[in-house]
């Protein structure tokens, strides 16, 4: 067991001190060469960390060898993450791609980042360049996933396999696609963004393994012997076994995840109660309007809520008229866009291609994605965000 745990928050609830300490460490691991060691490492090992199990086990253990690199300039350092559901609709203007901190979008002609915590840099790896952005939507992004839906495939998926195929075909795949330039290849590590991104991957997995799954590890291994990984397994690049990753505060998983910052009832901030199948789920409001949806939608889509104790939440009940007032709470401070959750993006052939995925597998994760959202979009949901 850890004797000393660092805690990583969402990127917007770091204190002034913690973001200058960030602000002033991650220079110094790119003037000393490690962008370029990483980005070395994410490219040769590419083919065996996506597509198969290694996704996780390799993801974590590497966010956090950066990290560990950013403690020996700073001991305070840390990887925070970025709850991406909260920009699900217009990624593009969330504060995080803004000059105070990761900065935006490419500039019009050479996509170089000329603003945030990475402006004007060179990267070495594959070879010189300028760092590079490409909104996939030119001067926007297309729509993320929900927390919905996160929480959809945490109740819905019990083996591996099938929880690595929804998480990285989806959200882990829309932010690289979506911010494009260097997030769109192999040396997506090049960007400062792929750190706090899978940081927030890594939280999702950190939950769902929370939900009864904290060993489970099954599905292919990426190499011609590993056709079912297990906790003996080697992880890709580190050869340390993958039972050595998967309980946090343990061995050099010497971390954990604080739940998001939000404002309660007295303007004061608090954390979000941990309690719900999510972080995000577990606010009183989000959790009251999943309850209340259609028993088909909930045993479809929510096996793990009650939909018999959910009855009385129903439409026309005093507590579903309840319920129906937060929805139109959530849609007001939505920016009042109404309850249409969009689409899912389609994933580019370039990228199934890169990556080596099987197309129909992609596209079938895709289109029950796609499903869920019709469905949720059908009952008349407001999500969270």
């Amino acid at each position: 067991r850890c004797t000393s745990v660092t805690l990583r928050k969402e990127i917007r609830d770091l204190t002034t001190e913690e973001w200058r300490v960030l602000q002033n460490t991650v220079p110094l691991i790119r003037r000393d060469g490690w962008f370029q060691w990483f980005s070395y490492i994410h490219d040769s090992s590419f083919g065996t960390i996506h597509g198969t199990s290694q996704f996780f086990p390799f993801h974590r253990r590497f966010v956090r060898d950066f990290e560990l690199v950013g403690q020996r300039y700073n001991p305070l350092f840390s990887v925070p993450y970025w709850n991406e559901f909260k920009d699900f609709r217009n990624p593009e203007l969330s504060p995080i791609l803004s000059t105070s901190y990761l900065g935006g979008n490419g500039r019009a002609g050479d996509g170089c980042v000329s603003d945030g915590l990475q402006a004007g840099w060179t990267m070495a790896y594959p070879n010189n360049h300028c760092l590079t952005r490409a909104f996939n939507q030119g001067t926007r992004i297309q729509a993320w996933y929900t927390s919905e839906y996160a929480s959809s495939v945490m109740q819905r998926d019990t083996t591996m396999a099938k929880f690595r195929q929804d998480v990285e075909y989806t959200m882990h795949g829309a932010a690289h696609i979506g911010l494009g330039g260097d997030m769109s290849t192999r040396t997506s590590t090049n960007d400062m963004v792929f750190m706090v991104h899978h940081a927030f991957i890594d939280h999702i997995w950190t939950s769902w393994q929370g939900q009864g799954n904290q060993m489970t590890m099954d599905g292919p291994g990426g190499g011609p012997n590993e056709l079912d990984m297990s906790l003996e397994s080697l992880i890709s690049y580190y050869n340390e076994p993958v039972g050595s990753v998967m309980r946090l505060g343990w061995g050099l998983m010497c971390y954990g995840y604080a739940p998001p910052l939000r404002s309660g009832p007295s303007g004061a901030m608090q954390r979000r109660s941990n309690s719900g199948p999510f972080w995000a789920l577990g606010d009183v409001a989000a959790s009251g309007l999943v309850q209340a949806l259609p028993a088909r939608v909930l045993q479809k889509w929510f096996p793990g809520i009650n939909s018999t104790a959910s009855a009385a939440l129903r439409p026309g009940s005093s507590a579903g008229m309840r319920i129906a007032h937060m929805a139109k709470s959530v849609t007001a401070k939505s920016g009042g866009q109404g309850t249409t959750i969009p689409l899912p993006i389609d994933v580019p052939d370039d990228w199934v291609d890169m990556h080596g995925y099987d197309r129909h597998e992609v596209q079938r994760v895709v289109d029950e994605a796609r499903d869920f959202v019709r469905d949720m979009n059908a009952a008349g949901y407001a999500p969270l965000y």
